[in-house]
């Protein structure tokens, strides 16, 4: 136990003793999971109002005037059967002119002296299959039905939402790799000269019989110390930034910023690995 402490004290010695190189790696890793802390929040946020007008998408399948009521019945069953199916609603021709009616502010009769509006099924997928290629390859099965006269889906309106989502995500990711990758050589540099300016001192603690382990813990220590003091003090930016947002600025700004538990753990806690992999790439190569 004494020697844990005694390794744990060298860690943060070391960070006292870094000065300037230890302050300006502990503030870029501050920068950096502020950015993606707020990167992540509003990329979740955009993707979760993608998905909400996804949830909008419907498939329309207009039926022949012809089809008897038991192959309209037996249609019905079979989508009933299909997995992709979260729920769907059958508009009979009377339906469609109450519809017509509701919609246009006009009885279709009045306007044509017959109801041309033909019955139809509105299809609801599950959100895992609201994407072009299912929906592509749902409408083809069901085409192959003879009771069916027309498929309709806002193709364009889908292709539009998948390309934003596709955009979105590879700006998020290549922000995080970069960024990430940039604060573990810049926490690897400074234990590099953390351990050039000790080297006098460390080789002294091999004469005399200390392992490697013994050297390497206080570096390894002092790395993780940089990460975790950087994502404490991201964490408490991210919220400040929220708070303000979320109590002074929500009439300008009509959004919300909602905030759990777990992104402060998962950011503390990713600022402690990057410092631990820092620390480790480092003292591979000199210790």
């Amino acid at each position: 136990m004494i020697v844990i402490w005694f390794l744990i004290k060298e860690g943060f010695k070391g960070l006292v003793r870094s000065k300037f190189a230890g302050a300006f790696t502990i503030l870029i890793v501050w920068i950096t999971l502020t950015i993606l802390g707020l990167g992540y929040i509003i990329g979740r946020d955009t993707i979760n109002a993608v998905n909400s007008l996804k949830a909008q998408f419907d498939i329309n399948i207009f039926i022949r005037e012809s089809a008897s009521q038991e192959k309209i019945q037996d249609f019905a069953d079979h989508l009933k059967s299909l997995e992709e199916v979260d729920d769907f609603n059958f508009i009979s021709k009377e339906k469609a002119a109450q519809k017509f009616q509701k919609e246009f502010g006009k009885d279709i009769y009045s306007v044509l002296d017959y109801n041309p509006l033909p019955p139809s099924f509105n299809l609801q997928l599950k959100p895992i299959y609201r994407n072009l290629a299912s929906v592509e390859s749902i409408t083809s099965d069901l085409s192959e039905f003879s009771v069916i006269d027309e498929i309709k889906y806002k193709k364009n309106f889908l292709i539009m939402l998948e390309k934003y989502q596709r955009i979105i995500l590879y700006i998020i990711t290549g922000a995080f790799l970069l960024l990430c990758f940039i604060s573990i050589i810049l926490i690897s540099n400074t234990i590099k000269m953390a351990i050039f300016s000790r080297r006098k001192t460390i080789s002294t603690l091999k004469l005399i019989g200390a392992t490697n382990n013994f050297i390497r813990a206080p570096f390894i220590i002092e790395g993780v110390l940089q990460g975790f003091l950087g994502a404490s003090l991201a964490s408490g930016m991210i919220y400040g930034l929220a708070y303000l947002l979320n109590n002074h600025l929500q009439s300008v700004v009509q959004y919300t910023v909602n905030l759990y538990l777990p992104i402060f753990i998962v950011i503390v806690g990713f600022g402690s690995l990057m410092g631990l992999l820092g620390s480790i790439r480092a003292i591979r190569k000199f210790l």
